[in-house]
């Protein structure tokens, strides 16, 4: 059994990770501690848990993730190995800590190294061994480590929870990068836990469906497609008879929002929002697609359709949209209570079958409807934000752009992109922000807009 201790160090917050087993044996991948405080934790815990490092791996040669080799090598005798194609970041790691600290900024040790793998070579320790997958794009020897044994990878910055690493850097490239993503999450197996080079781990099943980066349109993208990115609210899904919440007939004319869709009403009274969101899983099988959603998808075969939905529904996917980011949760789901955005309580649950009270999630917390109750906050906003930025094309449908945060999203998009609004009612920041105002319906409106993207 693997045991996998990170630290976040220093000012990047680079990840390092002691990964030990039973025989005590372990191996130090990314030594990054900076300063006193962070070697001293180092340190300690290795001494503590009466570890032996036998071997001090990177994942490649950016400086941010090697800072402590010198106390490896000091205190445990040990360099560092890194994959032979990252010898020119080595070769020039003096060069670049003083282009980022200013000379005499950061005194550091250069520590070169003393062996330099090679692709699929084997590192064993303990009873364990990882193999060296290489994985070029975000420097020229970026490598995966993986034990094949308990399906752990640990990833660089090749891979993190829901992006990628950058590929703009001196000596990245994004062709590599592309064809080294599509070689781990094909090898590697959808239970595979990723331990990235930032941020927390993941696994390769989680990124195949949440990471946009991941998605046939991302490499639609680099292939010259332009990048259209909608935003869709409850009004889209009015046409295939799913009632809003704001409007004079929505939904919340007849209910209360504080009592039944937030985090506050939940801990009150769990089995009223059950009974709510049940009732409302259970009308999702009433619905199909309408038009509206239909064309979105079909316009995945001449653009790269970014989808962002406040809706809960499934409908964009049931029409056949690949590339669809929930800002508010997914009724098809359900999650724990204790944690709610843990990938491991996260799952599908029939829709005809109700959530129950004592139902329980992986954490052993109560089962509840994978949903952003009001007075949480929204996970995927910073990814919805970078898609935004990523934009060619803007089109909002169904929402009038006045519940946040999800009407920020205005703000990230582009400077003079075209950008387009389908909804029935009056748009209050048209001229503000240069929409061109589609005033009707999401079924009447879309094919309206793909004239106009036409003529583009």
């Amino acid at each position: 059994m693997i045991n996998v201790k990170r630290f976040g160090f220093n000012t990047t917050r680079a990840n390092c990770y002691v990964v030990s087993d039973e025989t005590k044996e372990c191996v130090i991948i990314d030594p990054c501690a900076q300063g006193k405080y962070e070697r001293e934790l180092f340190q300690r815990y290795i001494q503590e848990e009466g570890l032996k490092p036998v071997r001090c791996l990177l994942t490649h040669g950016h400086y941010d993730h090697l800072l402590s080799c010198d106390q490896v090598r000091d205190e445990f005798g040990l360099l560092p190995e890194i994959h032979h194609r990252d010898k020119l970041w080595m070769d020039r790691m003096e060069m670049r800590i003083e282009e980022v600290f200013g000379e005499g900024g950061f005194e550091y040790d250069i520590v070169k190294p003393e062996h330099y793998l090679q692709d699929n070579e084997v590192i064993t320790f303990g009873s364990h061994y990882l193999i060296t997958l290489h994985t070029p794009g975000h420097s020229p020897g970026s490598v995966v480590f993986y034990c094949e044994k308990e399906h752990i990878a640990f990833t660089g910055d090749t891979l993190f929870r829901k992006s990628i690493g950058r590929s703009d850097l001196l000596f990245g490239y994004i062709e590599d990068l592309m064809n080294s993503l599509k070689y781990i999450t094909t090898l590697l197996p959808n239970d595979c836990t990723i331990y990235p080079g930032h941020d927390l781990e993941s696994t390769i099943g989680f990124e195949k469906k949440k990471n946009s980066y991941l998605l046939p349109s991302w490499y639609k993208k680099n292939e010259g497609m332009k990048h259209l990115v909608v935003l869709t609210g409850a009004g889209i899904s009015k046409e295939s008879g799913l009632s809003t919440f704001r409007d004079k007939d929505g939904m919340w004319q007849n209910f209360n929002a504080q009592d039944l869709a937030s985090i506050q009403g939940y801990r009150r009274n769990r089995a009223a929002v059950l009974d709510f969101y049940n009732a409302r899983r259970q009308n999702l099988l009433n619905v199909e697609p309408n038009h509206a959603h239909k064309v979105l998808a079909e316009l995945e075969k001449d653009y790269m359709v970014s989808i962002i939905t406040q809706n809960v529904d499934d409908l964009h996917e049931r029409a056949g949209s690949t590339n669809v980011l929930h800002l508010h949760g997914e009724l098809r789901k359900v999650t724990g209570s204790n944690n709610p955005n843990d990938p491991k309580c996260i799952v599908e649950k029939p829709l005809d079958e109700p959530i129950k009270i004592g139902e329980k999630a992986a954490d052993g917390s109560q089962l509840r409807p994978f949903i952003v109750f009001f007075g949480e906050s929204v996970p995927n906003m910073k990814q919805a934000e970078r898609i935004a930025k990523d934009a060619d094309i803007f089109v909002v449908i169904g929402t009038s752009l006045q519940v946040y945060p999800a009407a920020s999203l205005k703000e990230s998009v582009p400077w003079k992109i075209p950008c387009y609004i389908i909804d029935p009612g009056e748009f209050w920041a048209e001229d503000i922000y240069g929409f061109e105002h589609i005033k009707t319906t999401a079924v009447a409106g879309i094919d309206i807009l793909k004239d106009k993207l036409r003529m583009l």
